[in-house]
């Protein structure tokens, strides 16, 4: 008798469990974010107009992850991840965790942006228009590769430096820009990634049709 031969085992989606709060003032934007996330695994996502009714809603959704604009209508983003990293120095009721891990949207990919955010403290950039996988790894690199955080006098965040191993076996810093342009995605992730981009072809032909809106 032919043994039959067993099911293939599903990975395990990369966001399971994980609660996220999304901030952004453009409909389409968190409509997009949020069906990346749920379809990763992601337990549940609240949602905000801008950063002042996100460090509102903060200690109340207990978020795991921020995804937030940079440029909105009255606290944008930077405004919002200083505020929030700055609770590390200065107890702020509003901020239950000062080292949550915050990837922040952009219009824009100069090296003067990407500088911007890092010194604001947030832990990865994602550039708009963005390919649906590009936004996962950089949400996955936040969540699974987070760096040391530092508090000093003149910088509150993330080390703005993450340690990779090169092909000699040495440890090296990776600048800014390497870490903002390269994101790291194993075997696995990328059948992830193959898989949840067949799930959302719906949402990605719609946002062909109606691409977000360059505000920045």
């Amino acid at each position: 008798m032919v043994a039959k031969s067993k099911p293939a085992v599903e990975a395990v989606l990369p966001l399971a469990g994980l609660r996220v709060l999304v901030v952004d003032d453009h409909s389409f934007t968190i409509s997009l974010v949020k069906d990346v996330l749920y379809a990763s695994g992601a337990q549940s996502v609240s949602t905000a107009r801008d950063g002042n009714e996100a460090l509102s809603m903060l200690r109340g959704c207990q978020p795991q992850l921020v995804v937030t604009d940079w440029r909105m209508p009255g606290l944008d983003g930077l405004a919002f991840t200083r505020t929030v990293r700055q609770a590390a120095v200065k107890s702020d009721p509003r901020v239950p965790d000062p080292e949550i891990p915050i990837v922040l949207l952009s219009a824009h990919a100069s090296a003067q942006t990407v500088d911007a955010a890092r010194r604001a403290g947030v832990s990865e950039v994602v550039v708009k228009p963005f390919p649906i996988a590009v936004l996962l790894q950089r949400i996955v690199a936040a969540i699974a590769t987070p760096r040391p955080f530092v508090v000093a006098e003149a910088y509150v965040g993330p080390d703005r430096r993450r340690i990779r191993s090169g092909g000699d076996g040495f440890n090296r810093r990776a600048s800014d820009s390497d870490i903002s342009t390269a994101p790291t995605a194993t075997e696995d992730m990328d059948r992830m990634l193959r898989r949840l981009q067949d799930q959302l072809d719906g949402v990605e032909q719609k946002r062909r049709k109606s691409p977000v809106r360059a505000r920045r």
